[in-house]
């Protein structure tokens, strides 16, 4: 994969202690042993150069993203705003949204409650309808906000952060992510699951601001059969479930 660099149209919030950046599909957001392209870099990369800073440029992920999805990652740029946000993310005071595109026929508003345990080997997750002692409790909700042909999109909000979660529990839920090979249903013009971080809310690390931060939805693809946000239901009912 040629290397990843990062355009000032990818940062969605840019301050002394974070920015937060709209990363591609297919993207990882730490490097790996192979030495593939990751989010991180990129990011030290533009900042020394926007900044012209010599030397090493801190910038960490304070959490992570699938590698085939897009959307918004936090980033410190420092690390007592590392810390900070850790501290957040443990603490589930970040509240995160999804946007995810999925066949089948979801309700108008669910809260699903399953059991999810990790398979390393294999690089996925087993999900039951029951509580496993070797299995962690995955809670989200979904609405649906608009529906095109045999397409719905949903809003997803997760209260719990496991491996694969939306994915895994939205397949177990009979209304599988397009475009997700691994969990969902292939389709040969998307070669990712459509599925999108698409907000966050927080309260800032260092200057306890309230942050409220949405990208711009995919312009690619199936995406493209879908209204923006801005112009649909998703503005009010993501205000109501931040509050």
């Amino acid at each position: 994969m040629e290397e990843f660099q990062l355009e000032k149209s990818d940062i969605v919030f840019l301050d002394n202690h974070l920015i937060v950046v709209n990363k591609p599909p297919g993207i990882l957001v730490q490097h790996d042993k192979a030495g593939n392209p990751s989010l991180e870099d990129a990011t030290r990369d533009w900042l020394k150069k926007e900044f012209q800073k010599p030397g090493n440029v801190f910038a960490t992920a304070a959490h992570r993203l699938d590698r085939p999805v897009g959307g918004l990652v936090v980033i410190a740029r420092t690390s007592k705003a590392l810390a900070r946000m850790n501290a957040l993310f443990s603490g589930r005071e970040i509240k995160k949204i999804y946007l995810a595109l999925v066949g089948g026929k979801p309700e108008t508003h669910k809260h699903l409650r399953h059991w999810i345990k990790n398979n390393e080997a294999k690089n996925k997750v087993w999900t039951y309808t029951y509580e496993r002692g070797d299995a962690k409790q995955a809670d989200l909700k979904y609405w649906m906000l608009q529906n095109h042909r045999e397409t719905s999109m949903l809003m997803v909000r997760l209260f719990t952060g496991r491996h694969h979660q939306i994915r895994a529990q939205l397949a177990l839920d009979k209304t599988p992510i397009l475009g997700d090979t691994k969990y969902g249903v292939k389709m040969p013009e998307l070669d990712s699951p459509a599925l999108f971080s698409y907000a966050v809310s927080f309260e800032h690390p260092v200057t306890h601001e309230p942050l409220l931060l949405k990208a711009t939805l995919p312009k690619y693809g199936i995406w493209k059969s879908f209204i923006e946000p801005e112009k649909s239901v998703l503005t009010e009912v993501l205000s109501a479930q931040l509050d």
